[in-house]
């Protein structure tokens, strides 16, 4: 019978399991610090806390942890009894926990943690199976997971809308992000002055060029994937007869083609490179723009079904520009705005910024329409962002990893913390279009 979680049974049953473990052993080779899990508020009314000494694909000791265990531990992993019991049971991936604050980092570096995703699922995985995950008092968040009803969408389209009795439905968001668009979107890459950039460029040093070439081509590949990508949810859109979404797409459409104009211009006009940069594309970085986007947006051409979309949504919004885009950009300004640098750049990425704003918004809302018609698709939805965030993430810290010593003062938690608390906003909104239901 399997010992009750967080208890001295446990963790010494989870040290023999993970010394058995070849998944484990294999994937954490590289760790080599010690760890102390902490479960809040437990069945005694204090907090329990476990110890467990990690070392190269071993558990070296597992016991209860003491105060001094907290002080040594490079890293202390904080949660409530239920979500420990989420992701213990499996419920929930280890790193989507983190990332959804449903695990708490109270010390060290999640940049570390980042690195070794893999491990942490295949801890956990041993935990649980080592643990009796007792019944909490706490009431978890129930979201519907039962298949409901999928809301079939017609391929006879409508009448004209805009000549009909409804007209243009003004009060939607589609239509609010197209009102923003025409105000703010108005924005040309030719009109960016460049000739500070050119000269600051002259004087940066070999490194501070090829990380600032390495971010560049990443950013420009990114940008035209999703340039070439997004026809097919437009076409789906438009033959569902939703004009107003269809209005505000061809904005976004726009948009991404001027992004992508964008930085081939900065790489022609102040680096004046004309090499081959897809050597920065790393097998990460290919797994999610030269395969996962590619392949969940051109399945939209043979299925429209809503769970095709949520795959293509997800992937699309959450990931590519919610995660990567969106992160990297904040970061990339931030820096560059610190060191008071390449004033044309920085103002192209202003724009940029303030254009995936609305595109995300697009998402959060195309996403939440439709787990509200087909409530049933939720656990697909949180099946794409695990199953791609892990990637996601690796592409940030090997980026790091790439170089001894990052110039301009860039740190890899400026990056994961941004990400973290923008992914949690937008998980939570989605959570509770689910609800809705």
């Amino acid at each position: 019978m399997s010992a009750e979680i967080f208890t001295e049974a446990w963790a010494t049953d989870c040290q023999i399991r993970l010394n058995r473990s070849e998944a484990y052993r294999l994937s954490a080779q590289e760790w080599k610090w010690p760890l102390v899990l902490v479960r809040e508020n437990g069945a005694s009314g204090e907090a329990q806390r476990i110890y467990l000494d990690l070392w190269e694909g071993t558990c070296r000791e597992a016991r209860l942890a003491t105060e001094s265990d907290l002080q040594k531990a490079n890293f202390v992993i904080s949660a409530s009894p239920k979500n420990w019991a989420q992701v213990l049971g499996g419920e929930i991936d280890p790193m989507m926990a983190l990332m959804r604050g449903k695990l708490k980092l109270t010390k060290g570096k999640l940049f570390s943690l980042a690195r070794f995703s893999t491990a942490a699922k295949a801890l956990v995985t041993v935990a649980g199976e080592a643990g009796s995950l007792l019944p909490e008092p706490e009431v978890a968040i129930k979201i519907n997971h039962s298949p409901g009803k999928t809301v079939q969408k017609t391929s006879v389209k409508p009448a004209f809308v805009t000549t009909g009795p409804q007209g243009l439905r003004q009060e939607i968001l589609p239509m609010k992000l197209y009102h923003k668009a025409k105000r703010l979107g108005i924005w040309n890459p030719q009109d960016i002055d460049f000739s500070r950039d050119k000269q600051e460029w002259q004087r940066l040093n070999d490194l501070e060029q090829e990380v600032l070439l390495h971010l560049t081509a990443l950013f420009q590949a990114g940008e035209e994937s999703v340039t070439r990508d997004l026809l097919p949810l437009m076409m789906v859109i438009a033959n569902e007869g939703r004009l107003e979404e269809e209005m505000y797409l061809t904005t976004f459409l726009w948009e991404e083609a001027k992004h992508t104009e964008f930085f081939r211009r900065f790489l022609d006009d102040v680096v004046q490179v004309h090499s081959d940069l897809s050597r920065f594309h790393t097998a990460n970085y290919r797994k999610i723009f030269y395969e996962a986007l590619p392949d969940a947006m051109n399945a939209l051409k043979d299925d429209p079904s809503p769970s095709a979309q949520i795959r293509a949504s997800v992937t699309y919004n959450m990931i590519v520009e919610g995660t990567l885009a969106e992160t990297g950009y904040h970061a990339y300004y931030e820096m560059l705005e610190r060191q008071q640098l390449l004033p044309g750049l920085r103002e192209g990425i202003g724009y940029l910024k303030r254009d995936e704003s609305r595109h995300i918004a697009y998402g959060i809302h195309l996403l939440s329409r439709l787990i509200r018609e087909n409530p049933g698709q939720w656990e697909m939805l949180e099946k794409q962002m695990t199953g791609l965030l892990e990637t996601a993430l690796a592409i940030i810290t090997e980026l790091f990893e790439t170089y001894p010593e990052m110039p301009f003062g860039l740190q890899p938690d400026d990056f994961l913390s941004f990400a973290m608390a923008q992914f949690e906003s937008r998980m939570t909104h989605l959570e509770k279009a689910c609800e809705s239901v």
